[in-house]
């Protein structure tokens, strides 16, 4: 039996999402400690967790509270790899969009995003190993109607993702983004219902993706077998991305 202090913490984000779900799964060793983190889903994750290898670890928070992210980030001990997959998607002409929406994806995509970074980041430099892996969205590099802040949000992730990467790198820690593109998860569900063909011809691949096609990227990127990546931001998207 591998104790707790001696297994690898890794802090998932998001985790109860489609998405995070498909991470959480690839990460399920015995030789891991899995701290997952979600919005009002506790106990749907506990469920899809019960079996894991892995010991886990569910911390419920609402990033929009400032309170409630600063009692999260004290949790959050020795991590050794962060996957930082909660996001909030509010799609709306900038016309038209909320304040309330705004601030929203503001808060969760960029600013709880920084201070998770800099919540583990100090411990990694002391250990001069660590990866850092940030869920962007296509949006940041495809220009899409209704997405200016949600992609802007993500562009923002990407940049500040090649910045902490140059700043880390000689101590070891690696900094990379994944770009999920047309996924069979989240809010891409409604679009998908809506014109599925549509969605699927603009894709070069000509079909959609999956949970499972990410997860299996961070996991990838996140193992030792990507040692030398850093700085990078890779998109699953079947070829959207490039317009092709």
């Amino acid at each position: 039996m591998i104790s707790n202090m001696q297994k690898t913490n890794i802090v998932i984000t998001g985790a109860s999402s489609e998405i995070g779900l498909a991470i959480c799964r690839k990460f399920d060793s015995e030789e891991n400690h899995l701290q997952l983190h979600c919005f009002s889903n506790k106990q749907k994750l506990e469920k899809q967790t019960a079996d894991f290898k892995a010991s886990v670890e569910i911390i419920a928070c609402d990033f929009t509270d400032q309170d409630a992210l600063v009692i999260f980030l004290a949790q959050l001990k020795n991590v050794s790899i962060l996957i930082n997959a909660a996001a909030v998607t509010k799609t709306n002409l900038l016309t038209s969009i909320s304040d309330k929406d705004i601030q929203q994806m503001m808060q969760v995509n960029i600013y709880a995003a920084i201070k998770i970074c800099q919540a583990v980041i100090l411990n990694m430099l002391i250990k001069r190993k660590g990866v850092i892996l940030n869920i962007s969205s296509v949006a940041a590099s495809k220009g899409n109607k209704g997405q200016t802040i949600y992609g802007g949000t993500k562009g923002f992730i990407e940049s500040f993702s090649r910045s902490l990467a140059a700043e880390t790198a000689v101590k070891g820690i690696r900094v990379n983004c994944i770009a999920p593109g047309v996924i069979e998860a989240g809010s891409m569900m409604d679009l998908l219902h809506n014109a599925p063909e549509e969605v699927k011809r603009s894709i070069s691949l000509n079909k959609l993706g999956k949970p499972e096609d990410v997860a299996n990227l961070v996991h990838f990127i996140c193992s030792d077998k990507a040692g030398f990546i850093t700085g990078q931001t890779f998109h699953v998207d079947g070829g959207f991305q490039q317009g092709i």
